[in-house]
């Protein structure tokens, strides 16, 4: 007996199992094996013999309908003047006449067969997921300390170009109104306006809390997956908007770079469960 399991990444847990008929009544066991060491994943599982089992058969005549049969054939010899004797070769070609069923057989010892193949199928399945799971753990933490450098990055690149963006929009201002009579603490009180919405400061914490959510999740020997990606999503959020509102190149270079690293996290993370 052999069984094959075949696992791919899936939102949720699907298990597909074609079972050879006789084994369906066992179908809800096979099941609960698999169930029990997974919660996310598509698993594809077939069962096959090394060799065919022996049937067992019987075959009953519908006496009712061969009596019918032999009663017609006596009428219409009779009625046509027909020679020649009515034999059983005539009847054995009515497939109608018989019924054919297999004889129950004992299953217990090719369902226990069965049952420690799959066994032994889902601890092999079980070591890999475990031995890829590993190489994405460092993946994923290499990935995160990437994103974690260029929040820095961005912090400290930020402290300066907030400085420096104020000190252009107030010698752009000042260019256009000169030789104007204006308030220059309400021009000053309108630069500090404009840029405190240009500020990126909130973000790069919720950022920086997104992370370390993060670096603890992948540290977790529960399953994280959906949590994982929740997060992902968020951390794209705020990097999007440290994009939108910064003009400072060195700053939307290093948003580039972090976008990069979420997408390629957000394509693996559908790996883990």
């Amino acid at each position: 007996m052999t069984v094959e399991l075949r696992a791919v990444n899936h939102r949720f847990l699907e298990i597909k199992m074609p079972l050879p008929r006789e084994f369906l009544p066992w179908e809800n066991e096979f099941r609960e094996l698999i169930a029990g060491t997974m919660q996310r994943g598509r698993v594809d599982m077939t069962l096959t013999r090394a060799e065919k089992v022996a049937r067992a058969y019987s075959v009953e005549p519908n006496l009712e309908l061969a009596r019918a049969y032999h009663t017609a054939l006596q009428h219409l010899a009779s009625t046509l003047d027909l020679k020649g004797a009515i034999d059983l070769s005539f009847l054995a070609t009515r497939p109608d006449l018989f019924q054919v069923s297999e004889q129950p057989h004992d299953l217990a010892d090719e369902v226990g067969t069965a049952k420690a193949a799959l066994v032994s199928a889902v601890s092999a399945l079980e070591r890999q997921r475990r031995k890829e799971g590993k190489f994405l753990q460092q993946d994923f933490r290499a990935r995160l300390a990437t994103l974690e450098n260029n929040r820095r990055a961005i912090l400290e690149r930020s402290r300066v170009a907030s400085d420096a963006g104020r000190q252009r929009l107030l010698e752009r201002v000042t260019t256009l109104l000169q030789g104007l009579s204006v308030d220059q603490s309400r021009i000053l009180q309108e630069i500090v306006a404009l840029t405190q919405k240009s500020d990126i400061t909130e973000e790069v914490v919720r950022l920086h809390s997104h992370l370390k959510a993060l670096t603890e999740l992948v540290r977790s020997s529960e399953p994280v997956g959906k949590r994982f990606e929740f997060l992902l999503q968020e951390v794209q959020r705020e990097i999007n908007t440290i994009g939108a509102k910064s003009d400072d190149v060195m700053i939307r270079h290093a948003v580039v770079d972090a976008k990069e690293e979420v997408e390629k996290m957000r394509e693996q993370v559908q790996n883990i469960e």
